[in-house]
């Protein structure tokens, strides 16, 4: 009976083995890519900027003492003329001052006047005469200073321009040097640009002050006008990463505002700046990374992937003109970027440059 059971567990344990799959053997497909082969280098002569008109020499206007706004007389957009009053403060305190002060230095004034005469006729000594000479000075000090407090509750216009912001309203209390009203000098028009670091180092301050000046139009207005170079900034905007460039013209009429988007043509070569040279490839063969601005290409070299971070100096009809990271002649991958692994063997099923 033993014997028998064994038999039977034995042949159970067979067939479940016989029946068993084989397991199955993986061969991992390759990855088939399509490159892209970079050619010659080309050359820009013109390129074209966006900008927008900023303010010309703008100025934070503030009062030089401390109080509360009794009247705001202008508002965003108004044209002034130098010496016009902006805005004033409660003057009630300081014009008291101003007058205690003014008939304390008249009374003083009068005395040292009158000692002169009876100094003169030797009726009062020298020391007399100094008491009164010090009284008239301390006082005049007094009156002036009084004076210059009365007019810091004036706040006037300090050139010919526009209002472009009022930040402080009426009965609202003002610190020292608090903004109260943005000013700017309308007869002169400055177009800001945004610039890339590579385009920035091309720049020569001393060609940029040449003749040549580049071609600008206006949004809302038909025809193009020259600007000239103004400046450009040392340091990186901290929002942008960018380096600013400004230019100046005359104001034109009708007037271009503030905020108005502007467009500039530039001829490379006639404004001193050597044409860009980069590499054209297609929007296909970049990776974006992880940070704004970042990207990638892929090269393909002995069959294996090779990531390789590039700058691109603009973007255009055709794809993208990279000025770093690529040369001529390096294949870029333009297919199956996102399965793509360094040094992971990829076949190329196709080399399209189209």
């Amino acid at each position: 009976m033993k014997r028998s059971s064994m038999v039977l567990a034995l042949l159970s344990v067979s067939v479940i083995v016989g029946c068993k799959p084989n397991a199955p053997t993986t061969n991992e497909a390759p990855l088939y890519v399509s490159t892209f082969d970079v050619g010659e280098p080309v050359k820009n002569q013109f390129r074209q900027f966006k900008g927008q008109v900023v303010p010309a020499e703008q100025t934070e206007l503030a009062f030089r003492r401390a109080g509360e706004v009794l009247h705001v007389l202008v508002k965003t957009g108004d044209n002034v003329k130098k010496g016009q009053l902006l805005a004033k403060l409660d003057d009630a305190t300081a014009q008291q001052a101003f007058n205690d002060t003014q008939a304390q230095f008249d009374l003083a004034l009068k005395q040292y006047q009158r000692g002169e005469e009876l100094f003169k006729r030797e009726m009062i000594s020298s020391a007399e005469r100094d008491r009164l000479y010090a009284n008239q000075k301390l006082a005049k000090a007094q009156f002036e200073l009084a004076k210059n407090q009365l007019a810091y509750t004036r706040l006037v216009a300090p050139f010919d321009g526009a209002v472009s912001e009022v930040f402080t309203e009426r009965f609202e209390t003002v610190a020292v040097g608090e903004p109260v009203v943005n000013l700017y000098k309308d007869e002169s028009l400055y177009v800001e640009i945004e610039l890339s670091d590579n385009v920035l180092t091309m720049i020569n301050p001393e060609s940029a002050r040449a003749p040549y000046r580049p071609m600008v139009s206006f949004s809302g207005h038909t025809e193009q006008y020259q600007m000239q170079y103004l400046e450009h900034s040392s340091e990186p905007s901290a929002q942008s990463g960018s380096y600013l460039m400004w230019l100046a013209m005359p104001q034109i009429q009708p007037q271009v505002l503030p905020g108005t988007s502007a467009s500039i043509t530039v001829d490379m070569v006639a404004a001193g700046i050597s044409a860009i040279e980069g590499y054209q490839v297609p929007m296909s063969v970049l990776q974006a990374g992880d940070e704004p601005g970042q990207f990638y290409v892929w090269k393909l070299e002995d069959s294996l992937p090779n990531r390789v971070e590039v700058a691109i100096s603009q973007i255009n009809g055709h794809g993208a003109v990279v000025h770093r990271g690529v040369s001529q002649g390096d294949q870029l991958i333009r297919s199956n970027l996102r399965k793509l692994r360094a040094g992971t063997p990829v076949k190329l099923v196709e080399k399209n440059n189209g």
